[in-house]
């Protein structure tokens, strides 16, 4: 079997690289839960002011 050859990367860093990627992966599926989160209450609203109702957003209170 072949030696690894000498200009592979130091193993340090590639979990660092593998940790970035994981990361900007997570973050990247966050924002898409947050955005498919927002385009569904954007079409409820739609669906209610279409429907000629008049109290579609409700005021919260504390």
């Amino acid at each position: 079997m072949a030696p690894p050859p000498d200009d592979e990367q130091d193993p340090d860093w590639r979990m660092t690289v593998n940790l970035l990627a994981i990361v900007a992966v997570l973050a990247l599926l966050g924002l898409g839960f947050w955005m498919l989160r927002e385009l569904h209450e954007a079409r409820k609203a739609q669906d209610c002011l279409s429907s000629s109702l008049r109290n579609c957003r409700q005021i919260r209170v504390p």
